[in-house]
């Protein structure tokens, strides 16, 4: 058999110039087993099928790929949420949760290692499922081979072995870690919003020796995954080992490069032109139309207007709102659709590009095999659009119990008032109080002696220009510091202490004080909570905290207190954390997560939301309060939000849905 194997792989390479697809696919078979027959029988297929031009094999070709990427969306469901089940029970075992406030201990213990397999499994199904078998697919449609996803993901499961090699495991973390960072090679949907926290990207490009480095890792890693770009294919198509793929990779890009830079820019263009239209026509000129008719809906609820108007209006109002639904919905169904082909076109023809400057691209190529499930695919948009007029119906109804707010995100000012004072000081508090917000957060250390007083980093370096930490020095000793007004002013501040803060904020907001650094530790509980009852300001302070254990100790011995976790990534059910509210970085607060917080009876407070899209995104969610150094932006995209439409409300809450 092995013997035959070869002997069809030397006639069908001999015959590369007449017949790329077969010659450049007839390796893989003997790496993956996948035998499809004989060689006499494949030319017979072929030999039914027209050659056609690349636009019309696209055209054909398009269904194919649409229903292959919705049908891996509909698989994929299943591993993903059976490993992400399973890797929450594993970081739930013993009762507890793994997050950034308890990561130290979870590194030294045995779910560590349990956690970090599962999760590269994880990655490896969406990996095999989202790249490997659309390329195979990509290889099959261009030499007019029938489609099976269960057999393009059979052969993507069978081109994984190519990569457990050290240079294979290299692409694969390139793929869901420096893809998403660099913007350069194919993702997966799993990684595909794999950030840098905004808290650290904030120290980053405050910081000019940082900000070149980060820029410079940045470029390296584009620059590295711009001469890899082939490595897949030539792995998964040729059969190459990925240290060969990319060697042959490097070539072709040296050879090409000039070619393929201008053909990516072309196809971004006009997939960029295809969305413009495609949002223009089916939400732009939609929702202004929409906009123009709610003019003379009243802006009332609709109980109201059945007690005062009359139904008349009331029924005006919940048809208007249920135009708006299906608008929107449908509008955001068509575009993520478009969207979607663009994707799959996009692989079709990259992979087009592979072949050309590799093997040389025919004139033509072989029409897709007929396949009668046109009166499905249409009998399934109409069951769409059915389903989609069903949830406009509701989501009109329901209009105001799901989308509108009773009462405002709550604000708190970060590092005492933000950027409108200088951090950490008397004056910050004044200002978050005149602008009323809820509270102000600040950090507290313990000094040398056993006060304790404000300030933000281990040491006071930044503020200060003197590198000593507060625990080296005494309280009479740090008042001799004079901070920096960090508004720009040019003033000079003391380091106020805990107690003066307290003095301030009495009865008029609350104060979130976080404890912060080595001294961070039961002592300090003990201590700030003695003062802050000195102070009576028992419900005027909350306790939050980095470090877990600190919070655990304060929430288990002082219940009457409110109490906080910080934390920036989790693994598991959040809510077993022992505390009252759960401040989470931006991107970990998802509306499932931020529900979930809720539903545990606890309070979903946000950290550091300092940039418009974040703010717009958060004082419309269901959150309790955003932290912000912003105030005044605060200020300024809440008043936005409440002089929206009921077209605009829908817009925000529902368009991404898909």
């Amino acid at each position: 058999m092995f013997m035959a194997q070869m002997l069809l792989f030397y006639l069908n390479t001999g015959k590369r110039g007449l017949d790329r697809g077969r010659g450049r696919k007839a390796l893989l078979p003997l790496l993956t087993k996948d035998i499809r027959g004989s060689r006499k029988m494949r030319q017979k297929e072929e030999n039914q099928l027209q050659r056609v031009s690349f636009r019309k094999l696209v055209v054909q070709a398009l269904p194919e790929m649409w229903s292959f990427q919705f049908l891996v969306l509909i698989i994929l469901a299943f591993p993903t949420t059976l490993l992400i089940r399973f890797i929450n029970t594993v970081a739930g075992a013993g009762g507890g949760v793994i997050t950034t406030a308890n990561l130290r201990a979870f590194l030294f213990s045995w779910k560590a290692p349990v956690i970090l397999a599962l999760g590269f499994l994880l990655v490896l199904v969406y990996v095999v499922m989202e790249i490997f078998a659309e390329i195979h697919m990509c290889d099959d449609i261009l030499n007019g081979r029938k489609v099976s996803i269960l057999q393009e993901i059979k052969k993507g499961i069978r081109s994984l072995r190519l990569f457990f090699n050290p240079t294979g495991i290299l692409v694969l973390i390139y793929i869901f870690i420096a893809v998403p960072l660099c913007g350069v090679g194919f993702s997966i949907s799993l990684t595909e919003h794999f950030y840098i926290p905004n808290f650290i990207m904030d120290v980053i490009w405050a910081k000019p020796l940082y900000t070149i480095g980060y820029l410079a890792g940045i470029l390296l890693l584009a620059w590295f995954g711009y001469r890899s770009v082939f490595v897949l294919h030539e792995v998964l198509i040729d059969g190459k080992s990925p240290k060969e793929g990319r060697k042959a990779s490097v070539a072709i890009i040296k050879a090409h490069k000039k070619e393929i830079i201008f053909s990516i820019i072309k196809f971004g263009l006009v997939v960029s032109l295809i969305y413009l239209a495609a949002f223009i026509l089916l939400r732009s000129l939609p929702g202004i139309w929409l906009e123009s008719l709610g003019k003379d809906v009243p802006k009332v609820p609709v109980s109201d207007l059945f007690l005062e108007e009359g139904f008349e209006d009331a029924a005006m109002m919940i048809v208007y709102r249920i135009m708006c639904a299906f608008t929107v919905l449908m509008g955001a169904y068509l575009v993520s659709i478009i969207m979607l082909l663009c994707s799959a076109y996009f692989i079709l023809r990259f992979t087009r590009m592979y072949f050309k400057y590799s093997a040389g691209e025919p004139e033509d190529w072989l029409e897709r095999p007929k396949k009668a499930l046109y009166r499905r695919r249409v009998m399934g948009m109409i069951g769409v659009t059915a389903f989609v007029a069903l949830l406009s119906v509701a989501a009109g109804l329901q209009f105001e119990k799901v989308f509108l707010r009773k009462e405002p995100v709550k604000i708190i000012a970060h590092r005492a008032g933000g950027s409108l004072a200088s951090e950490n000081s008397l004056e910050g508090l004044e200002v978050a109080i005149e602008h009323g917000c809820y509270a102000s957060e600040i950090d507290i250390h313990r000094t040398k002696d056993g006060y304790y007083v404000i300030n933000h980093d281990d040491t006071f370096q930044r503020l200060t220009g003197v590198a000593k930490a507060p625990q080296d020095m005494t309280l009479e000793e740090i008042r001799q510091l004079r901070i920096k007004d960090t508004t720009g002013s040019g003033a000079l501040l003391p380091v106020v202490t805990l107690e003066e803060m307290l003095d301030v904020i009495k009865g008029k907001e609350k104060l979130f004080i976080e404890m912060k650094g080595a001294t961070a530790d039961e002592q300090m509980v003990d201590d700030v909570v003695r003062m802050v009852r000195e102070k009576g300001c028992e419900e005027d302070a909350v306790l939050i905290s980095l470090q877990y254990k600190v919070i655990d100790y304060a929430e288990t011995k002082y219940p009457e207190f409110e109490t906080g976790t910080l934390f920036f990534a989790g693994i598991g059910d959040v809510t077993r954390l022992n505390c009252d509210l759960l401040i989470m970085e931006e991107e970990f607060a998802s509306d499932e997560r931020i529900l979930q917080v809720h539903n545990a009876g606890k309070q979903a407070i946000v950290w550091t939301v300092n940039h418009e899209a974040g703010m717009y995104r958060f004082l419309d969610s269901q959150v309790d309060g955003v932290i912000t150094d912003e105030i005044e932006l605060a200020e300024k995209v809440q008043k936005r939000l409440d002089e929206r439409t009921d077209l605009k409300i829908m817009q925000d809450k529902i368009s991404g849905i898909y």
